[in-house]
């Protein structure tokens, strides 16, 4: 008896088990959109529980065979509405075939008038085609010149009533791109212009270092201009400062000269005693000292930085001035060669 009642507790276990198991799936199955083979598995969980036996007092096997009887009944009942539904629809998606076949293109018209794009980019550009359900098969992209960019077609980015086309640069430049359609329709022209990017880059660089050079350049030829004028201000300055004092030691040795003069002149005059004697009975001394006075005052000409006095003005050139010829001497100039000899 004992053993018999452990096989029976055993037994209710296993069936509480499949059957929680079998609701569970149901359950999902219901949520999930499979709604009849959901509330069969729940249905079937059910019939599985013990309990369900004992408070309803029902003939499992009764059940058991009931059970798929009205699956199979309900069913039935449901799969002609299904069958009608799936019918329309595949009679409607026929429809729109055979009227999409038959259609001819009206209007074509790009989303972009426009484009602008590095030659290492593509861009994708939208064709309007009305009506929406008008024949595609037999549109062509073209462009005015295929060796800058090319019109290409995107697979799997279509939707009803227009068409996704990609635009291929080739080379710098710019073309237009349009499609027509085999009844003569054609859509409006996009302007592309295709750029490269990094030959202007490169461009602009070289351009910024050829500024960048021709600025140095400038910089140090006025730095040259700068420094020869500086150059050329102390050399001014010099020279004027040269003159200066030439002037200064030529008014000098002129006062120097004349104060000599007249030293000797004052010494040379006779006095009214011995006057006549004097005037009547000269020697040689006293002419070799008039030779001397007349030499001591004679005028030559110089210039600011010539080693020759001269006594023709012209032989001296523009830049002479005239002095005493004893001031010359004492200036360690010496007689011109061609007009002091």
């Amino acid at each position: 008896m004992e053993k018999e009642k452990k096989k029976r507790n055993i037994g209710k276990i296993i069936r509480n088990i499949f059957s929680g198991i079998f609701i569970i799936t149901g359950f999902s199955g219901i949520n999930s959109g499979e709604f009849l083979s959901g509330l069969f598995m729940m249905l079937f969980g059910i019939s599985l529980l013990p309990i369900f036996y004992e408070k309803t007092k029902l003939n499992i096997k009764h059940i058991q065979v009931i059970l798929p009887i009205i699956i199979i009944i309900i069913t039935g009942l449901c799969m002609p509405q299904s069958t009608t539904v799936n019918n329309t629809s595949i009679n409607e998606t026929n429809i729109n075939i055979q009227e999409n076949k038959n259609t001819q293109v009206t209007k074509l018209q790009f989303n972009e008038s426009e484009i602008e794009l590095d030659l290492k980019e593509t861009k994708n550009i939208v064709l309007e085609i009305t009506p929406d359900y008008a024949s595609i098969g037999n549109i062509e992209f073209c462009t005015s010149n295929n060796k800058i960019a090319i019109l290409e077609k995107v697979n799997g980015e279509n939707v009803l009533g227009k068409i996704t086309l990609k635009i291929k640069p080739l080379s710098e430049g710019t073309c237009e791109i349009f499609t027509k359609s085999t009844n003569g329709i054609e859509s409006n022209k996009a302007i592309v212009k295709v750029i490269d990017s990094e030959r202007i880059e490169r461009e602009k660089k070289e351009k910024e270092e050829q500024a960048k050079k021709e600025a140095e350049e400038q910089a140090r030829k006025e730095a040259e201009e700068e420094e020869k004028r500086r150059a050329e201000e102390q050399a001014r300055k010099k020279a004027e400062e040269e003159e200066r004092r030439r002037a200064e030691e030529q008014r000098k040795a002129e006062e120097q000269a004349k104060k000599q003069q007249t030293t000797q002149s004052n010494k040379t005059t006779p006095s009214k005693g011995n006057s006549s004697s004097t005037s009547t009975a000269p020697n040689k001394g006293t002419s070799s000292q008039n030779n001397s006075n007349n030499t001591h005052g004679k005028k030559v000409y110089i210039t600011p930085t010539g080693k020759r006095y001269h006594f023709d003005p012209d032989c001296g050139g523009k830049n002479s001035y005239q002095t005493t010829l004893d001031a010359a001497k004492s200036s360690g100039l010496t007689p011109c060669q061609k007009c002091a000899k």
